[in-house]
């Protein structure tokens, strides 16, 4: 699958932004010309306050086109995959991994 620059370039700014461990794209939706929309995308990244990363992520980080966030901590993240079932499990099986710092 091919990446879109939107969601590429996002990433990237996520990854300067709070240092997460991993960043999944779950979900895109395409015009007739196979241009991406909107897409969702899910975020693992070490904080003390969700709401106040997600409101910064959205804040500081433009994107041309609209995007959804999904925000785990990495306990939380954790703890998901004990239930293959969760929804972050569900990402995980399906979805696309843009980034994962244990691999760099």
């Amino acid at each position: 699958m091919e990446i879109s620059p939107h969601v590429q370039r996002l990433a990237a700014e996520i990854r300067a932004l709070c240092s997460p461990e991993k960043i999944y794209l779950y979900h895109a939706k395409f015009d007739l010309n196979q241009q991406v929309t909107s897409f969702k995308i899910c975020v693992v990244a070490e904080t003390g306050d969700k709401a106040a990363l997600e409101r910064r992520i959205y804040l500081e980080l433009d994107c041309d086109i609209p995007y959804d966030l999904s925000l785990y901590t990495p306990e939380e993240w954790e703890a998901c995959m004990q239930n293959p079932h969760s929804f972050a499990g569900t990402i995980r099986e399906k979805g696309v991994l843009l980034y994962d710092q244990a691999e760099t």
